[in-house]
């Protein structure tokens, strides 16, 4: 445990690399480079990669974003926000290689999804990914009923969160 006001190390190098984000189209090299190494990740700890639950080919960029986070211009996390309905975005693939990028990307997703419109923030991921389900909780992600290809999908966790401006 640290007191208040210590961090770890890896933590101050974090806040002292001013992290930056940027939105990119489904085709992008640093987005395709994260969401390989998601993919590999989730395959070892599911079983599954996840990627038959989000289509670039079905991508609006109307209604649909890609966030990639930077620091010290290194590619360090991304994730997807996509169209649910008229207030409500899905977080989709989200993945972030250090500790201390997920705080910054899902806020990041959460600006840009406001700006896009949404009023709400819906997301899923599978129960045996703690840190996953431990840190949407942190970030007061609250579970919901399954939606879409999720109801009665057991191995999933549904979360939501209203967002604010």
């Amino acid at each position: 445990m640290f007191k208040q006001g210590i961090f770890p190390v890896n933590k101050l190098l974090w806040l002292k690399m001013k992290p930056v984000s940027k939105t990119v189209d489904p085709n992008d090299s640093d987005y395709l480079s994260l969401i390989s190494e998601l993919n590999q990740e989730l395959g070892l700890l599911t079983g599954d990669t996840g990627e038959s639950s989000f289509s670039t080919e079905s991508f609006n960029p109307s209604t649909d974003s890609i966030v990639v986070v930077y620091s010290d211009k290194k590619p360090m996390g991304t994730g997807c926000i996509r169209y649910i309905n008229k207030g409500t975005c899905e977080i989709k693939r989200m993945y972030s290689k250090k500790k201390g990028v997920g705080k910054f990307l899902i806020s990041e997703l959460e600006r840009v999804a406001i700006q896009l419109g949404y009023s709400e923030a819906v997301l899923s991921t599978r129960r045996i990914n703690e840190n996953a389900v431990n840190f949407y909780s942190s970030q007061r992600y609250l579970e919901i009923d399954g939606y879409g290809n999720y109801v009665g999908v057991e191995r999933s966790i549904c979360m939501g969160k209203k967002l604010t401006p």
